[in-house]
């Protein structure tokens, strides 16, 4: 018979004690779930909001070409179509043809521009304050011009001075002349004359 030393079962009995160890562990850890033994780490949530944050922002920034292309299309029917707001007639930087009127407009040339009022100075024995057309002479709104280039009742567009309407003629305006109504004598001969692009928004 062979007889263990006392080293030898000592170092036995440390080996089996390490093992209950690790059983023990082992069997803590587990906690007899089968799901969580083997269970992964859940993705960080911040991944998904941050995805969906930039989702929401997706529509706003396409939204914006839309709400531009809205603006020139109403823009373009307020000159086409839309009410003429009287006003003093004077040449301005921000009534220059821009891209939206040279595109979409006919360009009918240059015009040699003069200025009148309804007084007798202006208009002699048709002093009368009424149009060719029959509407009352508006600053802002009424030109006379020559109905052969330009027909009554057409829309036009003049560089530099904005939209009015052709609603009068005159003895001295022909072919590419037009003579804009102003409110009085002094403002007609402050104007004097000028030439500018004219462009026809709408034919009558």
């Amino acid at each position: 018979m062979r007889f263990l030393s006392v080293k030898t079962i000592v170092r036995g009995a440390s080996a089996l004690a390490l093992c209950a160890s690790l059983s023990l562990g082992t069997a803590l850890a587990y906690n007899g779930d089968p799901e969580l033994a083997y269970t992964t780490p859940a993705p960080k949530a911040t991944t998904s909001t941050t995805a969906a944050a930039t989702t929401k922002t997706q529509p706003a920034k396409a939204a914006a070409p839309v709400i531009a292309a809205s603006a020139s299309t109403d823009r373009l029917q307020q000159l086409i179509s839309g009410e003429i707001v009287t006003r003093t007639v004077e040449k301005l930087d921000a009534l220059a043809a821009d891209a939206q009127i040279t595109q979409n407009f006919k360009n009918l040339g240059s015009f040699r521009l003069s200025f009148y009022c309804t007084c007798e100075k202006c208009c002699g024995a048709y002093a009368t304050g009424l149009t060719k057309s029959g509407t009352t002479v508006t600053e802002g709104r009424t030109i006379a011009v020559d109905p052969k280039v330009i027909p009554l009742g057409s829309r036009v567009y003049i560089d530099g001075y904005g939209v009015f309407i052709a609603e009068d003629v005159g003895s001295a305006i022909k072919e590419n002349k037009i003579d804009i109504a102003v409110g009085n004598h002094e403002q007609a001969l402050k104007l004097g004359i000028d030439e500018a692009t004219v462009y026809l928004v709408a034919g009558a």
